[in-house]
């Protein structure tokens, strides 16, 4: 028995020596460097909606004196949602995606989401420390007035990640072949804001939000022989990136707020983004006109507008508050005279607005100054943001 184990012992040493001498530790001597796999090529990052928002920049891509500039300003994750391993589910660079959507219009902007490099530039000129020319050593002086205000500026962040609205799955098995499909849906919203920079005034609302669509497939063969088992399995899983899912979202709500603030034709440009959808009631909905939201009676043109009308310059109506009669100015006696009529109609379709006296359905001929006229009356004065 004794020998039996001495003979194992001796066997084992012998087995692990040569096993050391077989192997050798990497040397650390000099670098030894691997080369990296190198995977797709680099191209811009688009999503279905960037060919609408450049198909904009002839309508309000203008750069004239008149020119409204955008700013863009803290576009947050308000979701709340953090992994303790992998941090942030949602991307906290939503505010760069909305400068990338508006530099795809070609709107005019300015810088204010980072300005640490020109507030420090600009100390530094103050003490006389900055030079434009290092030949001559001259500093860099500051002038009053030498930068451009931003007109609008657009906040806002997302406020919602909705995981498993719904999800699903189907199995079956015959025999020895098995299958089965799974799906689920989550969603990401986005609400961004433009507000008047002068004013503080919010001239444009979008609460916008994208469903996620995640599927998996798989399938399998497994039976057990005599002599062997045989399981072989295949699976395929397609999740739409949310991040991008997120991008997708500003940038329809940019494209919705320069088409409302300037009263744009959306069904043109947002053809384009429906574009390469194949199914047929995808191509119906997206040749079917969009509507254009009216929030104000007069857009907000961000270039410079079209000169009015020369026989309604200097036009000015204002209406009684006590009897919502509308009160023109005193011309002449036989411009009096002959308006009578038609302010008499005008005060009694006002009236009608209250019940008394109203007609059975409002004449064609009703001026488009009596129509802004009853608007004012019913939902009081709003701010005309120009």
């Amino acid at each position: 028995m004794f020998r039996y184990s001495t003979l194992k012992l001796a066997f084992i040493t012998a087995l692990a020596a040569t096993g050391s001498a077989c192997t050798t530790l990497p040397s650390f001597s000099k670098a030894e460097y691997v080369s990296a796999f190198d995977g797709a090529s680099v191209m811009e990052n688009k999503t279905r909606y960037s060919q609408a928002l450049e198909c904009l920049k002839p309508m309000v891509g203008g750069r004239g004196p008149n020119a409204k500039r955008f700013a863009v300003g803290r576009v947050s994750d308000f979701t709340g949602k953090e992994d303790l391993v992998n941090g942030k589910r949602l991307t906290q660079g939503a505010a760069l995606m909305v400068i990338s959507a508006l530099a795809k219009t070609g709107v005019p902007m300015v810088e204010r989401f980072d300005t640490s490099i020109a507030d420090m530039e600009l100390k530094y000129s103050d003490n006389k420390l900055i030079t434009d020319n290092p030949d001559s050593k001259a500093h860099r002086q500051i002038f009053s007035g030498s930068l451009p205000g931003s007109d609008y500026h657009i906040v806002g962040g997302i406020t919602e990640v909705n995981y498993n609205i719904r999800s699903g799955s189907l199995e079956s098995s015959i025999r020895f072949i098995g299958a089965a499909a799974r799906y689920f849906v989550m969603n990401v919203a986005v609400d961004l804001r433009v507000v008047n920079t002068k004013t503080l005034e919010v001239v444009n609302t979008q609460s916008l939000q994208k469903q996620i669509i995640g599927t998996e497939l798989s399938g399998g063969y497994f039976r057990l022989f005599s002599d062997g088992l045989v399981d072989v399995n295949a699976a395929e899983r397609t999740q739409e990136p949310i991040q991008k899912g997120v991008r997708m979202v500003i940038e329809q709500a940019v494209f919705n707020m320069l088409t409302e603030m300037n009263n744009l034709p959306a069904q043109n440009c947002a053809r384009l983004s429906t574009a390469n959808l194949e199914t047929e009631q995808e191509t119906q909905t997206a040749a079917a006109p969009m509507p254009v939201k009216q929030r104000n009676s007069n857009p907000i043109v961000l270039t410079p507008p079209p000169a009015l009308n020369a026989s309604r310059q200097g036009e000015n109506v204002s209406i009684d508050p006590n009897t919502g009669e509308i009160v023109r100015p005193t011309r002449s006696a036989t411009s009096t005279s002959n308006s009578a009529a038609a302010q008499q109609s005008e005060v009694t379709e006002l009236k009608g607005l209250f019940g008394a006296g109203s007609t059975p359905q409002e004449p064609a001929s009703t001026s488009n100054t009596t129509r802004e006229m009853q608007e004012k009356l019913l939902w009081g004065s709003r701010p005309q943001i120009r």
